[in-house]
This record gives structure tokens, C-alpha cells and sequence, in this order.
């Protein structure tokens, strides 16, 4: 390799690194305003972020996990700009035919917020049948780590008891199968959870209303 070729490397090497230190920058300013809202757990967003790429660059992964439509999963959204989603939420996949060749999902996120553009979904995180099975098998495990990771659930969902979800049609969007969270641990119930079929229909006249001019008949 000659000189030239090196120094010319060594260049575009160097200029890449200044983008990603004045990037650095950015982050360091915006992190020292201690700003709430999108920005309350900014620093753990951007090192997952991070985290996720570097995997994806790693591993190049190309089978995942295949999800039924009707889905509640949790998703990391990152630090976005503007109105855009952003931060940690439960998503409805609405994609309709998913594989595990298949490395990207169509969701509408839920949140706790209502207004008139929200879908009400009802109480759909806390299952009382499902809290109660982790109650009765509280009750009989002996083995201390199970029995942490069970309350945790039982501590994580009942929180949500009383809480009514509403899904965001007008931030529908696409996502990775890499920004989606894992369940806390074996006992977290949040894989089984899914919509039901009305719900699913009515998001369907909402996304039509919302996306498209086809008439409703």
C-alpha cells in the first residue's frame, strides 16, 4: 500500500471520528440540562441505541423471533425529534403476515394519555387471571430467585391495575425486531398478551380513516 493511499485513509478515518466526537458533544450538552419528559432517561437511550448497533454489526443477524398480529410487545423508541415517539412503550404489532425472515414489524404504540385521535383499548396490561396465577405459584415456590422474579411481575402489572391504554394511530410505524424489549423474565406474562379481534377491527376503519380516501360503506 503506498503513502498516499494511507494518508488518505488515515484523512477520511479522522474526519469521521471529529463527526462522531462533536457528536459526543451534542449528547454531553444535551444530557447536563437534565430535561424530563423524552429526554428523562436520554443517557440509557443512547447507549442502547449503541448497544444495538453494535450487536447488529456484530452478529448480522438474519432470523428472528415471528409475532402474531394482535401482539403486545414493548419497545424501546429512543430519543426522537419533535412529536415523535420516543422513550419505552407497549406496541400493538399490526403487521399481517410475519416470519422469522422477516426483520422489521408495523406497530401502533399505546399510551396512557387520552385524546380524541387515541383508540381506548381498555385495561389490556393487568390480567386478573394471569396475576393470579403468579400469586398461587408464589405461593408455592421455595426457590429465592423465582420468588423475585415473580413479585417483580406481580409488583410490575399490578401497578397498571387501574390503567387504561390507548393506542396512537397517527404514530403508527415501522420498527426493528432489534428495538424490541425482552420480557423481565420467565415469568412475565407480557408474550402471552394480545388484542382481541374487535379492537383489531376498529383499528383497521381508523388507519383506513386516518391514511387513506377509501370510503367507509
Amino acid at each position: 500500500m503506498s503513502s498516499t493511499t494511507t494518508k488518505i485513509k488515515k484523512t477520511k478515518s479522522n474526519k469521521k471520528h471529529l463527526k462522531l466526537e462533536k457528536t459526543h458533544k451534542n449528547n454531553i450538552i444535551i444530557s447536563d440540562k437534565n430535561l424530563g419528559n423524552k429526554f428523562t432517561n436520554f443517557e440509557e437511550s443512547r447507549l442502547d441505541e449503541s448497544k444495538t448497533l453494535l450487536y447488529e454489526v456484530n452478529s448480522n443477524p438474519t432470523y428472528f423471533k415471528k409475532f402474531s398480529r394482535g401482539q403486545i410487545i414493548k419497545v424501546r423508541f429512543g430519543v426522537n425529534i419533535g412529536s415523535e415517539f420516543s422513550g419505552e412503550h407497549f406496541a400493538i404489532v399490526i403487521s399481517m403476515r410475519d416470519s422469522i425472515k422477516n426483520s422489521i414489524l408495523y406497530v401502533i404504540p399505546l399510551t396512557s394519555k387520552k385524546n380524541k385521535y387515541n383508540i381506548n383499548i381498555g385495561n389490556i396490561l393487568y390480567d386478573e387471571d394471569k396475576i393470579f396465577r403468579l400469586k398461587k405459584r408464589l405461593k408455592e415456590e421455595s426457590n429465592p430467585k423465582q420468588l423475585k422474579q415473580i413479585k417483580k411481575c406481580i409488583d410490575y402489572y399490578s401497578k397498571r391495575k387501574n390503567k387504561k391504554s390507548y393506542a396512537c394511530i397517527q404514530h403508527l410505524k415501522t420498527i426493528s425486531k432489534l428495538s424490541i424489549c425482552k420480557t423481565m423474565n420467565d415469568f412475565d406474562y407480557l408474550h402471552e398478551l394480545k388484542v382481541s379481534s374487535s379492537i383489531l377491527k376498529e383499528l383497521d376503519k381508523k388507519i383506513i380513516k386516518e391514511f387513506t380516501n377509501i370510503k367507509e360503506n
